[in-house]
């Protein structure tokens, strides 16, 4: 999650949820999930055919196949990591949440407590959100992120098949709209700086089409609204004005406003004079930045350009 992120609103907002799809359950109930090989022991055969014993049927004689003393080592070794982490997460988130709540009587700034308090809750939940990740593996995604950008972006969807993306984008997405209520709103955030940087750091190695970005963001739900951002955030060359403007007048989410905000200062060498003035009476328009301290500090540093 970046140092400069901002706190309350701008951070996971409720607004615009996304859409569920439910992905058909295969034939078998997903039982080829889970197969097991039956080891059988090879019984040999009289030679005088009359006196053959009956055949014992499958799965008579199997000798269980024991596991090595290597493979019982490790998994204890696991078992034992998993549990150190988890009381290693928990006990630092809880130390967070505590500072916080000293922070109130010492007079610590509101910034600062939303930071570290947003901080221990994150730590505090991060054993549940893996387990959730590590369930899905397994499973069907209620959320396919990636057959929503399809829709308006072909290219594009496939390009973050081919690196690979999929199921973790995916997966985060789940996470991220199953998290609801005000006091998961710091934790909402921080997944979706995850997928957000996922998605900032393919497209600074792979070249997308501008045009579907575009698509992406006119077309798309409010989260493909915003991961068009995320695109732009990691090449600058995709950045459109037009749509920058309709993000920071029109911004469907908390998060939209905010990385609308983000691109127009890191790419403000990128626009020529008139684009500027209309981008900065955007910004002026639009009285939701009183909501987020993060999305005030940059408008005020955007007006002094």
């Amino acid at each position: 999650m970046s140092d400069d992120r901002p706190a309350g609103p701008d951070r996971g907002s409720t607004s615009g949820s996304w859409p569920y799809t439910q992905e058909p359950v295969p034939p078998g109930g997903g039982s080829d999930l889970h197969t097991f090989e039956l080891n059988q022991a090879t019984t040999p055969q009289p030679t005088n055919p009359q006196h053959a014993a009956p055949n014992p049927g499958p799965g008579l004689g199997a000798v269980p196949r024991r596991p090595s003393a290597t493979q019982s080592s490790t998994d204890s070794t696991l078992r034992r990591l998993t549990v150190v982490a988890r009381i290693l997460w928990l006990s630092a988130g809880g130390a967070l949440c505590a500072a916080a709540i000293v922070g109130l009587f010492v007079g610590v700034g509101e910034v600062e407590l939303l930071i570290v308090l947003g901080g221990g809750v994150v730590l505090a939940i991060m054993p549940a959100v893996v387990d959730r990740l590590r369930s899905m593996k397994a499973g069907h995604f209620e959320i396919q992120l990636i057959e929503q950008i399809a829709d308006n972006a072909r290219k594009s969807a496939e390009t973050l098949r081919r690196l690979g993306m999929e199921q973790e984008l995916d997966a985060y997405a789940t996470i991220y709209t199953e998290m609801r209520g005000v006091e998961l709103t710091e934790v909402r955030g921080a997944m979706l700086d995850r997928i957000l940087q996922r998605v900032s750091n393919a497209s600074a190695v792979e070249k997308f089409d501008r045009a579907e970005v575009k698509d992406m963001f006119t077309l798309g739900s409010p989260i493909v609204r915003v991961l068009a951002l995320g695109l732009m955030e990691g090449d600058l060359s995709l950045i459109d004005s037009e749509i920058l403007v309709e993000a920071l007048k029109r911004p469907l989410t908390g998060n939209e406003h905010y990385h609308a905000m983000k691109l127009v200062l890191g790419g403000w060498g990128h626009f020529s004079a008139a684009e500027r003035t209309k981008l900065k009476d955007a910004i002026d328009s639009n009285q939701q930045i009183q909501y987020g301290p993060g999305r005030r500090e940059l408008a005020e540093r955007i007006r002094k350009l």
